[in-house]
């Protein structure tokens, strides 16, 4: 069997080296560099440097790329699927968005990623909305991944990770807040002693600030496109979503000033 993989960012090195244990897998990234293209050599992948080249005779096409390229790649992708093809849409964009770019690519698959993808690596759990969901769930499990049928509607899947994410995004967001501030006043200490009382086995006293800090200063565009759905799936229920579109700017402010750091 053949697997394309679309971006080759910390997601679809994952997924390649893990599925190519179990197919042929073929790869394809805008960056096509000495460096990325020698990584998919390390990963036992074929990297091809156009698109049609990667899809071609795949079942699974795999779109892991960011939430604001993905209707691009959707669209981009259409012009060489198959009957045979599924167009595996796994980006973390809001349910009408997997809808609309379902309209491009007519076999299009729903599924969200539930968590971080390391250290969980190919254990981290999937969750797959498709009318022929359940088939699909056992295709992917027999190729070593943690899938989960949730319903046949497109969509279903995207709406339980952006409602996941208003919370946990709306964590992060609120632990840089916080936290940026405790530092100015030199009471850190005390408010994780405090978060550790009131919510035990978070790891506020271990590394939990630690680590919602690096996800955000290493992924923080990207979570902050992630957030920018999320505040359209929120809309399109008719709730205000003013909320998550702050965790998308908290995000960006935060990428940019460790950027002027570094500088």
């Amino acid at each position: 069997m053949k697997i394309a993989i679309i971006g080759f960012g910390e997601a679809g090195k994952m997924f390649a080296e893990h599925l190519a244990g179990h197919a042929e897998v073929h790869v394809y990234d805008i960056k096509q560099n000495a460096e990325i293209k020698a990584q998919a050599k390390q990963l036992g992948v074929q990297f091809q440097t156009n698109l049609a080249d990667a899809m071609l005779d795949a079942k699974f096409v795999l779109s892991l790329v960011t939430a604001d390229q993905a209707s691009t790649v959707a669209k981009n992708a259409a012009a060489y699927l198959r009957p045979a093809h599924y167009f595996v849409e796994m980006n973390s964009i809001a349910p009408a968005t997997k809808q609309a770019n379902a309209r491009y690519c007519s076999n299009l698959v729903d599924i969200a990623i539930m968590a971080p993808v390391y250290p969980q690596k190919a254990a981290v759990p999937l969750l797959i909305a498709h009318p022929e969901g359940k088939a699909l769930s056992q295709a992917l499990s027999e190729l070593g991944l943690n899938s989960r049928y949730v319903g046949p509607d497109v969509g279903r899947a995207a709406a339980i990770k952006m409602c996941r994410s208003v919370m946990i995004k709306g964590m992060e967001a609120l632990t840089l807040e916080c936290f940026q501030t405790a530092r100015f006043y030199d009471v850190e200490n005390e408010i994780k002693s405090s978060l550790d009382t009131s919510f035990p086995g978070m790891g506020w006293c271990e590394d939990r600030v630690d680590y919602w800090f690096e996800r955000v200063a290493t992924h923080g565009l990207r979570r902050a496109e992630e957030m920018r759905e999320v505040a359209k799936t929120v809309s399109q229920a008719q709730v205000k979503s003013e909320m998550s579109a702050s965790v998308a700017d908290t995000f960006d402010r935060f990428v940019r000033k460790e950027s002027n750091n570094v500088k």
